[in-house]
This record gives structure tokens, C-alpha cells and sequence, in this order.
């Protein structure tokens, strides 16, 4: 493991809900450490009351995890762990004076609170600015007052310097854990926004997602020159009840997501599926001057795979496919779980070229033949009544 994802991992655990836990074992062991440290101290210079106190100390730190980890009450834990911190420091510097620097000590817990989750702050914080003001009350009375018990000026020199260098080293590690935790949650930010990104890219076109990202909003457009398909599955209904939901869907599954690599390859966007069907267009948001050519030539290529995938399948399948060309308005519909879609007749044309197509049959327009029968081989389907627009010239693309 690298360090980056040993302190990602690190990190991971402080930002989650057992960082109060991590944070205040560690400072359970470490006040132990010190306290016993301490009452050896005490003990050898024979300041007495200050070495029963710190029997007191270690019996309160003990109490502590038995609250944390036996009652799994951290409220009490931080106020009896605090409440100790702040009574130990003013007895010593009442003891030993200002300059014996234990009131450096209570800094430690003015950064403490902001280590432990949302929902301890109601306790933590006003704590904090407790400790504050005592830290200055105890620097402003002590270090003008005559200490009860005088050390000699190298003891105390050397008292000192363990307390702030104590005191530093804690709260340089508060600040590690602070950058553990950023480090944490900005890699978590930016995989975050990755997805959020390509799951609006598999739901909108990418020019629409940049639209939303700059500005917050997308307008409708009207776009003229535009090509639709559609593609539905024959007997659908009929065969679907013959298979078992998990295979039914991961039929669908494996032949739209084919579908849509055939129709990105012929740069053609995927609008939607619904059922069985599936429809898209070439032309929008980026304006294509082939998207006639294009999406035909993406049918066709959509046809001939499912008859590859025919003669391997357990499952066999056949589409009509339906092809017309226009103009239409495109935008985003919904505001919670909104879908970029299109409108317009020449939307409801194409899928009626669908409707009237037959098994693995391509059907488009005359205006379709019109503009590509030097492109593709054509043969004349008929005239046929469409709903709505009367009859019309039909044709089927043969490659």
C-alpha cells in the first residue's frame, strides 16, 4: 500500500462516524501516559497534593473508557475528560506557578471538539471557548502570583519545555488528523463529481451536461435539420412472458448497450427507451451535416449486429427499424428526474415508419429516399395511410 492510500485510508476512517471514537481513545492513552508520567514526577519532587491529584487523574481517565466503550456515551466522556484537562492545569500552575507552562496544556482541548462528529458540537464547542478563557485567566493570574511549591530553575525550565513541546506535538497531530480528514473528503468530492458527471453524460448529451454545469440551466432549442430512429422488438410481448425477469432484462441490457456503441460510433445520440423500444437521433445537440447518412447507416449496422447475435443466442430476436428525417424541438423534461427528449412531427413520423417496417427490416420516408438513394439501395414498400398524414411513399434500405 502507497502512502497516499494508506493516508486515504487513514483519512477514510477519521472522516466516518468512528473518528470521535479514534480521536478520543487517543487522547484516553495519551492523557494515561502523561498522567502517570506525572505522578512518578510528583511523587520524586514530594509535591504531594499534586501527586494524589493525579491518582485522581488516572482514575478519571480510567472512568472515561469504561463511559466510552461501556456506556457508548460520548457526551460524558468529552465533558469528564475536559472538566479533568481544566481543573488539572489550574491546580498545577496554582502549585508550581504560571511559568511551569501546565496551562499549555489546555490548548489541547480548545482544538479538540472540531475532531469529533456534527453531532457533538452542542457540547464541544462552547467547551472550547471555556478553554480558551481559562487558558488566559491562567496565563494573566499565575504568572503574577508566587507558587506554593518552588522547583529549582533547571526542574522547571525542563517542566516547561515538556509542557509546550507536550501540548505542541498533540495539537500538530490534531492537525494532521485535520489534514487526513480534508485530504479524505476532497479525493471523496472529486470521485463524487466523476460520477455524478458520467451518469449525467449517460443520460444527457454532453453539450447539454456542460450547459448545466456553467450556467444551472438548459434552454430549449429548435433544431431543423435532424434525423430520428426508432426500433422496437417483434412479439416482444409474447416472447417476454416466455423468460424470467433476470434474463429477460439482461437480453434488453446487452442488445441496447450494443445499440448505443453502434449509434456513438455514427455520432448519433440514444434519446430513450421505452419497453422495448429505442430511439435516437443524429443531428442535435452538435449539428452533424451527415446525420441523414449517419443514422441510417448506424440502422443498418444496429440490424446486422442483432442477426450476428442470432446464430450465437439461446435467444433470438427481430426489430422493425424506422427512419425519418426533420425538424424538432429538443429539451429537458422534468426537474427531479428529467430526461432530455424531443418533439415535433418529425418524431411521430419516424415512428410511424417504425410501426409500418417489418422483422429486420429498415423503413424510411420518401424524404429519407430522396436524399440518399445514391448512398443506399432502396426498395419502393408501397404507399401506405400514416395516422395523421394521410398516405405516403415508403421505402426499405436494403444496405
Amino acid at each position: 500500500m502507497s502512502f497516499r492510500e494508506f493516508s486515504h485510508e487513514l483519512g477514510k476512517r477519521f472522516a466516518k462516524n468512528q473518528r470521535g471514537i479514534i480521536c478520543a481513545t487517543l487522547g484516553e492513552v495519551f492523557a494515561l501516559v502523561y498522567h502517570t508520567c506525572a505522578l512518578v514526577f510528583f511523587y520524586v519532587q514530594g509535591i504531594l497534593p499534586l501527586f494524589y491529584f493525579n491518582i485522581f487523574s488516572v482514575v478519571c481517565f480510567c472512568f472515561g473508557f469504561y463511559v466510552l466503550f461501556g456506556l457508548k456515551n460520548m457526551n460524558i466522556a468529552f465533558f469528564l475528560n475536559i472538566f479533568e484537562v481544566l481543573i488539572h492545569q489550574i491546580i498545577a500552575d496554582y502549585f508550581l506557578g504560571g511559568y511551569a507552562g501546565f496551562h499549555f496544556l489546555i490548548m489541547i482541548m480548545v482544538i479538540f471538539p472540531y475532531l469529533v462528529e456534527r453531532k457533538n458540537f452542542n457540547v464541544g464547542v462552547p467547551m472550547s471557548f471555556i478553554s480558551v478563557a481559562v487558558f488566559f485567566a491562567c496565563e494573566f493570574i499565575f504568572s503574577r502570583t508566587t507558587p506554593l511549591y518552588v522547583l529549582s530553575e533547571g526542574v522547571l525550565r525542563t517542566v516547561r519545555f515538556v509542557n509546550i513541546v507536550t501540548s505542541m506535538a498533540v495539537i500538530f497531530t490534531m492537525i494532521i488528523i485535520f489534514k487526513l480528514i480534508i485530504g479524505y473528503i476532497e479525493h471523496s468530492m472529486e470521485e463524487l463529481n466523476e460520477k455524478n458527471e458520467a451518469l449525467l453524460e449517460n443520460i444527457l448529451p454532453k453539450k447539454i451536461v456542460e450547459n448545466l454545469r456553467e450556467t444551472g440551466h438548459t434552454e430549449p432549442e429548435h433544431f431543423k435539420d435532424v434525423s430520428v430512429f426508432f426500433s422496437d422488438i417483434v412479439n416482444f410481448t409474447s416472447i417476454s412472458k416466455t423468460l424470467s425477469p433476470e434474463i429477460l432484462i439482461s437480453e434488453l441490457n446487452d442488445i441496447f448497450t450494443n445499440f448505443d456503441k453502434i449509434m456513438e460510433s455514427h455520432d448519433c445520440v440514444r434519446i430513450k427507451t421505452i419497453g422495448d423500444a429505442y430511439m435516437a437521433v443524429c443531428g442535435l445537440p452538435e449539428k452533424t451535416p451527415a446525420h441523414l447518412e449517419n443514422i441510417v447507416s448506424a440502422a443498418l449496422e444496429c440490424r446486422d449486429y442483432l442477426t450476428e447475435r442470432n446464430k450465437n443466442s439461446a435467444h433470438q430476436w427481430q426489430i422493425r427499424l424506422g427512419v425519418h428525417t426533420g425538424e424538432v424541438v429538443a429539451g429537458i423534461v422534468g426537474i427531479k428526474k428529467y430526461i432530455y427528449d424531443i418533439f415535433g412531427d418529425t418524431v411521430n413520423v419516424a415512428s410511424r415508419m417504425e410501426n409500418s417496417s417489418e422483422g429486420m427490416k429498415l423503413c424510411v420516408s420518401e424524404a429519407v429516399y430522396n436524399a440518399e438513394k445514391d448512398k443506399f439501395n432502396f426498395t419502393f414498400r408501397g404507399e401506405k395511410e400514416i395516422k395523421g398524414k394521410g398516405k405516403m411513399n415508403l421505402y426499405f434500405v436494403e444496405k
